[in-house]
């Protein structure tokens, strides 16, 4: 997300978070019924998306060819080593290893781009209660919503999916008030804050 950051930052843009984020989680299932991949939507906002096609030098008013999708889905997709993705994977208590991003797509649809990808697990595995992806940028620089329910594919009898939405509290108002004060130069001072207003879907099998 570094290209989408540095582009917002051109800006000037003030408050945390100054990037709008749309999408969902699907999930897929090899032969044996395990938890083997994650598909993974990215709506970006209109803003973000005119600049995202400004920086690539495309026409926001003209259909993408063929090759033009293809430089959009290149454009998020290709990330630096340690980069997270913005998608956590849990297996219950237990962390579960991704892949980086495979077979990128894109499509430009009422002003908004879409970037839609693959992301392999290391070890899948058959869900249990309290499996769950949990979607946030942990400097909140962006802000997620996970506005597709989840799609099960593949072999999946017995397991079921939802979304959580995060909830606004009392407690979190203050920090969101100095959240909101943070110019799009400055990092929160709280590690890993984005964690607070995490979007999850959850899956459950029998």
């Amino acid at each position: 997300m570094a290209t989408v950051a540095a582009t917002v930052l051109a800006t000037g843009a003030a408050a945390h978070p100054h990037v709008f984020i749309d999408g969902g989680v699907d999930f897929l299932f090899d032969e044996t019924g395990r938890l083997a991949q994650l598909r993974v939507t990215w709506i970006y906002d209109p803003m973000t998306s005119l600049f995202i096609l400004e920086d690539l030098r495309l026409d926001p008013a003209a259909p993408l060819s063929e090759a033009d999708r293809a430089r959009v889905a290149a454009y998020d997709t290709v990330w630096e080593e340690g980069y997270a993705g913005d998608a956590y994977l849990w297996a219950g208590d237990r962390p579960a290893g991704l892949s980086g991003p495979r077979a990128p797509e894109a499509e430009l649809r009422d002003g908004r781009v879409t970037i839609r990808f693959l992301r392999d697990l290391d070890a899948p595995f058959r869900p249990a209660p309290g499996a769950r992806v949990e979607v946030y940028d942990p400097t909140y620089y962006m802000a997620y919503v996970l506005t597709e329910a989840p799609r099960l594919e593949g072999p999946h009898a017995g397991c079921e999916a939802w979304v959580e939405h995060f909830e606004p509290t009392l407690a979190l108002a203050p920090l969101q008030k100095s959240l909101f004060a943070l110019s799009a130069e400055e990092t929160p001072e709280q590690a890993d804050v984005g964690a607070l207003f995490a979007e999850k879907a959850h899956l459950s099998c029998d």
